[in-house]
Formats: C-alpha cells, structure tokens, sequence
C-alpha cells in the first residue's frame, strides 16, 4: 500500500482542474468545438478527428450542459496525462518522490493547466504524446514496437503540433534497433496507416451534409487542404527574424515558468543524465523537444501556448530525471521537493483557472440581446461568433437571429452551411454569391486574376444580405472606420450603435435600448489579453453610443449611460476617458 500513495498526485490534479473549470462556453473555439462535438462538424483544420468523436460520446451524457461535458473531457484528458507521466517515470527507474513531485510540476504548469479547464483538442495531444514516450522507453528496452506504430497514426490524428513527437519517438526507435528494424518496417507501416484511420471520418461526414463542415474535405483535393492547414500556412514560417526571435524569447518563459524558473538547470542536468544511461531516448526527446520549439516560434498566433505542449513533456521528462538525481542527493531532505509541485498550482491558479469567468457567454447573450427579433448581425469577431454558434444550435438561444461571420465568407465552404442554416438568404442573394464565389474559386486554387474585382463582388454580395431582406433588422459588430471591409459596406447608410451592435439604418434613427439588461461579470481573478480585448468591447460601444447622443442633443441620456457603466466591475479594467 505505501506505493501506491504516489498515485493520489492524479485524482488531486483532476480535482483542482474540475474547481477550476470553466462554467460555460468560454472564448477563442470552445464554442465551435463543444458544438462540433455534439453535432458532428467537421472542426477547423486539422479537422480533430479522434477529439470529436470522443466529444461526441461524452456530449450524450446526461449531465449538466453539452459544453461543461466536454470541457470535463479537457479535464479527464489533462489528469490522464499526468498520470501517463508518473507512469513514465517510474519506468524509468525514478523515486516515487521525484516521479510525483514531476507529475505535479507537469500537471500545475500554465500550458496543461489552461487547456485542462476549457474545451480545447490539446489535452487530448497531451495524453496521445505521453502514451508514446511510455512505449518508446518500451520499445528502446527491447518491449513491443507494433503498438508505437500504431500509437504515432493516432497522435496525429489528433494536433499535428504531435508530429514533432512522432519524429522524435521514431529517431529513438531507429538508434535503439538499428538495422533490426528494416524487417518490421512493412507491418509497423500498416499498423501507422491504421492509426491515422480516424481521418477518414472527415470524408465520411463531409458527404453525409453536417450542419458546419469546415473545409469541406469530401474530396482528395480538400481533404488534403483540411488536414494540412492550408489557410492557416500563411503564418507559419513566414515571420522575420527579429519576430521569431520575440516569440522564442516568449517561449522560452513560458516553459522556464513551467520549471519555476529555479529548475530550469535541473532539466539540463537530467538531460545529461540521460544521454548518459539512455542515449537513444535522450536523442529522441532533445530532437522532439528542439523541433515542437521551432514550430511554435515560427507560428505567429496569440493563442500560441499550447502549442509548447509536446516540447514541454519532452522537457519534462529530462527534468524528472535531474530531480531524481537531486532528491538522491539531498537525502533525508528529499520529501521537501514536494513543495515544487505547490508552488507551480500557487504560482499559475491566478493565471490558468476558469472559475467564475462568464465574459465570453455574456458577450454572446449580450449580443443577440442587442438585435431586434429576426435580425442579421455580419461579425468580424470570433470571439462572439464561436460562442453565439454553440448557443444557437446546441443551446437554442436566440434562433431567430441570423449570424455570419464575414471572415468565413471567404471560404467557399461556408456557403453550405449558409444554405442549411438561412436558405432564404442564400435563395435571395444567389445572383451575388454566383458572382462573387467565381473569383473565390480562383483565390481558393492560387490563380486570382483580379484582387479588385474580387473584393468589389465580395462587398456587393456582403450588401445584398442587408438590402434583400428589408424586413429583416441589420446589424454589424464593426464601424464603418474598421477596415476596407467596412468602409465600402453600405456607405450611404448610418451606423448606429444599439447595445454591443450597430444597427445599419438608412433614417439615422437612434433606437432606445435598455442598457440596463446587460449582464457583465468580470473573472474573478486577473484577465488575459483576450478576456481584456472582450471587456473593452463594453467600452467601446459606451462611448460611440454617447458620441452618437451627444451629437443630437441627448446630453441626459449620455448620463444616464455612463453611469450605468460605471456602475460595472468591468469599468475598472477599461476606465473611461478623463474629461478635460
């Protein structure tokens, strides 16, 4: 019984995720994964194949909303891998202590840890990278290969951010076995073809007509385009040198903040360790390690973190390694490295946790509360997007409300799901649309002739979903100052700002609106970039509203609302502008 106290690290990390998790639907894709998973979609490249049916069986439980199921999937997944790394280093020979105090400093760490609360693909990768460094050490020892192979096929049918890990298992396999492996190679390259099966759901579902199918994979040509990330490549590898070296130097805190910055030497010493007793899993690991580092520092997104993950297990295997050597060190102190492990969940729980943060639900609700019944909004915003999808179509909140993503429009996907949600809209606009996706196949397929004519089709159509449904209120997210986009939409026509919206209104009629209906909550502990960028919106349209006012004379009514906003917590975080 006394081993097996090691293995409360699991359900105690489990624990605090679930304290931790997010209440609902929150920003960024947890909209359109929680979605998917219920209904099947096809998910934003890579597609996800592996995460959305699992999603999907966990959706079908009767418990709580569809979108708290899956992110306690997020949850299960992260505590799984933890355990899946103590695993590993007790096979590797390590003390219970170092094992679990490891496990710990994983499990607390702000990349795990953030995408164990909310509904995202990446713990998922997590487990998939962990279960194939535990049979790579299998494998290195002389253990079964067959289940690697097939094991490295599944991890990317997952992230490919796990390709960087496969490459690296395979390095430690190839300087284990040598020319021992040429003979298995036709079995264990079958063994990988059928791991990476799932793929084919993707073509599956795209002909059977879901609801969303992104990229619209039913053929070799857009399969190939979905699960390589085509539209995404434009930021990969394509940033300066001075801009890699910004991001390398952000991924570099954030995974010596993995190690609490003091055991960063640690890793490098369990790193020597290692080459030294197991040179082939060693090389392995530096390889996958070097190259998941690469990809992420040449990825120019915000939500970059995640993908760190596999470097980070690659890392953190060297570093439980080197803290073993510590605790051995140390001797009759060794029990005080635990406090590493309580130091990671102090250090990142303001940082990480969900609890408590409603600002993407109530900046959804708060946007189909500002349209009129049976209005069209045109967004720009993924962030209200993806959370007012997922309550549209798996919540049925506000169904009458037509929303399109402007951005999505530039992909000849969409348009499907246009047809399935709002056929009247396409029926009405199929002139427009006709025109302008005869340009967006050749923007699609690399051969453009005309960028003006396409962007001039583009407006006209945006146009024609306003003027055709005249009985239908408009609204956009975005002014007439944010963009060419904007700009060249509808310019005779005013913007009004009604709630988080303006109202296109060819009167110039401002409409009242009870500001007062709102619901904003502001998270209970300190709010990253993109929570802060959704909580400014609130501002934003305060003050176009009170210039709007003021310009007519309504001087008591900007009154009114600015103290209806300084009656929030979220004034606080967005202050208003001094008045001179």
């Amino acid at each position: 019984m006394s081993r097996l106290w090691v293995w409360l690290v699991v359900p105690l990390v489990f624990a605090v995720y679930l304290v931790t998790l997010s209440p609902t639907v929150g920003l960024i894709d947890s909209g359109e994964l929680a979605a998917g998973c219920r209904l099947l979609n096809i998910l934003h490249p890579t597609g996800y194949p592996l995460y959305t049916m699992l999603g999907r069986l966990v959706s079908m439980v009767p418990v709580a909303t569809v979108v708290n199921r899956v992110a306690a999937l997020s949850a299960l997944f992260a505590a799984a891998g933890v355990g899946l790394f103590l695993l590993l280093g007790l096979r590797l020979g390590l003390s219970r202590t170092a094992a679990g105090t490891g496990a710990l400093l994983l499990g607390f760490s702000f990349p795990v840890w953030a995408v164990a609360v909310d509904v995202e693909v990446y713990s998922l990768t997590l487990v998939l990278v962990l279960l194939l460094w535990l049979a790579a050490e299998s494998a290195e020892r002389g253990g079964p290969m067959l289940i690697l192979a097939y094991l490295a096929g599944l991890a990317l049918t997952n992230h490919m951010s796990a390709a960087s890990t496969v490459l690296g298992v395979a390095l430690t396999v190839i300087l284990a076995y040598r020319r021992r492996l040429a003979r298995r190679i036709p079995v264990l390259a079958l063994l990988f073809l059928f791991g990476i099966s799932p793929y084919v759901f993707l073509v599956l579902r795209a002909r059977a007509g879901p609801l969303f199918a992104w990229g619209s994979p039913h053929n070799l040509e857009r399969f190939y385009w979905h699960v390589t990330g085509r539209q995404y490549q434009v930021w990969m590898f394509t940033q300066s040198f001075a801009e890699v070296m910004r991001n390398a130097g952000r991924g570099a805190g954030l995974l010596a903040r993995s190690f609490l910055y003091v055991l960063v030497p640690v890793v490098f010493y369990g790193a020597l360790h290692l080459f030294r007793t197991r040179r082939s899993l060693a090389v392995g690991l530096t390889v996958s390690a070097a190259a998941a580092f690469a990809y992420a520092v040449n990825y120019s997104i915000p939500d970059i973190e995640s993908y760190y993950l596999p470097c980070l297990a690659a890392l953190a295997v060297f570093g439980v390694v080197g803290l073993d050597e510590l605790v051995r060190r140390v001797g009759k102190w060794r029990h005080a490295v635990w406090v590493a492990g309580l130091a990671a969940l102090a250090l990142n729980f303001g940082a990480a946790s969900k609890q408590g943060d409603y600002v993407a639900l109530d900046h959804a609700t708060n946007t189909l509360a500002s349209a009129e019944q049976n209005a069209t909004i045109i967004t720009d915003w993924w962030d209200v997007y993806s959370p007012v999808f997922y309550l549209q179509h798996v919540e049925q909140v506000r169904p009458d409300v037509c929303m399109i993503d402007k951005e999505l429009l530039r992909r000849s996907w969409y348009f499907k799901y246009l047809a399935r949600a709002y056929p009247w809209l396409v029926e009405r606009s199929a002139a427009e649309i006709a025109q302008y996706r005869e340009y967006l196949d050749q923007f699609e397929h690399g051969r453009l002739r005309d960028p003006n004519e396409i962007q001039r089709r583009y407006v006209a159509m945006l146009a024609s979903f306003v003027a055709r449904n005249p009985e239908r209120p408009a609204y956009t997210t975005f002014d007439a100052d944010a963009g060419t986009d904007a700009r060249e939409l509808l310019p005779g026509v005013a913007r009004v700002p009604v709630g988080l919206l303006f109202q296109l209104r060819s009167d110039g009629l401002i409409p009242e609106f009870d500001y007062s209906k709102l619901r904003v909550r502001v998270p209970p502990r300190q709010p990253d970039m993109r929570t802060r960028a959704s909580l400014e919106r609130y501002r934003f349209f305060l003050l176009r509203r009170a210039q709007t006012l003021a310009a007519r004379g309504r001087g008591a009514e900007v009154e009114k609302l600015v103290g209806w906003y300084q009656s929030l917590p979220v004034s606080r975080l967005a202050p208003l502008p001094v008045r001179q």
